[in-house]
């Protein structure tokens, strides 16, 4: 069965402010996590990032992400996150950046860098590549790992075949996994020398 949707009262038990001592491990803001819709959970000290469906803007579900443990889950199971991006509900036009983690795109929006969409993961979908299209300009910032790696490399093939122009956010010179991990003048540079598809592979490797 196709899980139904979940009233927006569902999130109402969750609080909507994240303590601040979640907030600095993360280096996120307030204001980032508002924009977001972000909401924390302190029954296990998880963050809260909602599943939205990207017509309606309707809540799908969630992702809960304890920051203290080893403890992930989405609600409700089987929810069909990937038919949407998060993030997009928050989405203006113009430049688009897509991260692996819903975390990564509120922590770009903390940074002033507004346009993160996360694809909830490396693996990403045919409906997630047709929302991209929503972009004026597409930049890809999966993370700087094997798996983000050959998620970039399924990208550049699939987005070539779609007629799609895209950039790459280039970690050349760095050894962090993600814009999560980053400095805040780093994910800047990274991004501002994002590397056009043209170049191929070696616009992230």
């Amino acid at each position: 069965p196709v899980p139904v949707g979940r009233s927006e009262a569902r999130l109402a038990v969750f609080d909507d402010l994240p303590p601040a001592w979640a907030l600095e491990a993360r280096s996120l803001t307030v204001d980032g996590c508002a924009m977001y819709g972000v909401k924390w959970s302190p029954a296990k000290n998880s963050w809260i990032t909602p599943i939205r469906d990207p017509e309606s803007g309707k809540l799908m579900g969630w992702q809960e992400k304890s920051q203290t443990e080893r403890f992930f889950r989405n609600r409700p199971t089987g929810v069909a996150k990937s038919k949407t991006l998060f993030g997009l509900n928050a989405f203006r036009g113009g430049t688009m950046i897509v991260v692996e983690s819903p975390l990564d795109a509120v922590r770009l929006s903390s940074l002033g860098i507004f346009g993160g969409v996360s694809t909830f993961g490396a693996s990403v979908s045919n409906e997630q590549i047709q929302l991209m299209k929503r972009a004026d300009k597409l930049i890809i910032a999966m993370d700087n790992d094997d798996a983000g790696r050959k998620a970039s490399k399924d990208l550049l093939d699939r987005t070539r075949k779609e007629g799609m122009e895209c950039w790459f956010m280039s970690y050349e010179g760095t050894d962090y996994k993600d814009v999560g991990d980053m400095p805040e003048d780093l994910v800047e540079l990274c991004i501002r020398g994002a590397k056009h598809s043209v170049f191929g592979e070696a616009a992230f490797l």
